[in-house]
């Protein structure tokens, strides 16, 4: 088994071993080549594991992803995990660029559980996917008092994504969002974005739109919500529940039957929320994390 640097040409072959992994995963989406090349171009490091006859048997990459630096570690199946992830693992990890590096795991992936927590890997968090069927409209919540809850304008996105990364505490929206949302779901506008409003500021958000890999995969109806965000100043206000439901109808009246969304399980007051609105727990990815001295 050789170590080798990741080249573009291997991009086929990178995609196919993906996919054999990730195949039978909860809601598997075949993963497309161009996919693959805009999430390597953005890693700081990748490495590839073949075999003796050059066949990629391993891959390993870095990267930063919204909630740090994270680790993805893809072995062929029927290949030996151990050795792989034994030749990988040493030589990409001390390349980590924060000193706190996380990974990803099914609560049932035994091996790979066993595989990271022997490499000094903890449980962190667990991001929780809860789905919640739109049959019946949501009842909007009343709001503290000087409060506007309605949808974006089309004029406000550069205020839309200062707000986003200050309620995120870290970039999550860049300029030119709208136009990305658009592109990957033809029907969304400005409309699906709910904000609300104070003292003419925007101070809150939660953004939907059609789950578009999803239901083209599914042929499904599925909306998606981003998590809900709020300035720290105006927390407490109902803010988030409200947009959600708001956010939840204006799905249901775009023919959408179900909605999802994705939080923490230790951010416990989205959840809560989440719940109330008629969510439920539907998978949870286990979060890993090891901090390197």
């Amino acid at each position: 088994m050789k170590i080798r640097p990741y080249r573009e040409t291997d991009i086929p072959e990178i995609t196919g071993l993906v996919n054999d992994v990730l195949r039978g995963s909860h809601e598997f989406i075949p993963r497309a080549e161009e996919e693959m090349r805009e999430r390597l171009a953005g890693a700081s490091c990748v490495l590839l594991a073949r075999d003796e006859e050059e066949h990629i048997a391993g891959l390993a990459y870095l990267r930063q992803d919204w909630y740090g630096e994270t680790l993805t570690l893809s072995i062929l199946p029927g290949c030996n995990q151990d050795e792989i992830a034994g030749l990988l693992l040493p030589i990409i990890e001390p390349q980590n660029k924060t000193g706190t590096v996380s990974t990803g795991a099914d609560p049932g992936d035994q091996a790979t559980l066993a595989l990271f927590n022997s490499r000094g890997y903890t449980r962190e968090s667990s991001l929780c996917q809860l789905i919640a069927r739109l049959d019946y409209p949501r009842a909007l919540p009343q709001v503290g008092a000087g409060y506007v809850v309605r949808s974006l304008r089309p004029d406000e996105e550069d205020e839309l994504v200062r707000l986003a990364n200050a309620a995120y505490q870290g970039e999550r929206l860049r300029p030119g969002i709208l136009a990305r949302w658009k592109e990957g779901d033809p029907a969304f506008d400005a409309d699906m974005v709910q904000v609300a409003e104070y003292d003419g500021q925007l101070v809150a958000l939660v953004a939907a739109r059609s789950d578009g890999a999803f239901n083209r995969h599914y042929h499904a109806k599925r909306g998606y919500l981003g998590p809900a965000g709020t300035l720290p100043a105006h927390q407490g206000n109902n803010l988030s529940k409200a947009l959600t439901a708001r956010a939840m109808n204006v799905l249901r009246e775009r023919g959408m039957q179900t909605a999802c969304l994705h939080t923490w399980d230790r951010n416990s007051p989205a959840v809560a929320v989440a719940i109330s609105l008629g969510f439920r727990v539907e998978h949870e990815f286990l979060i890993l994390q090891r901090t390197f001295g």
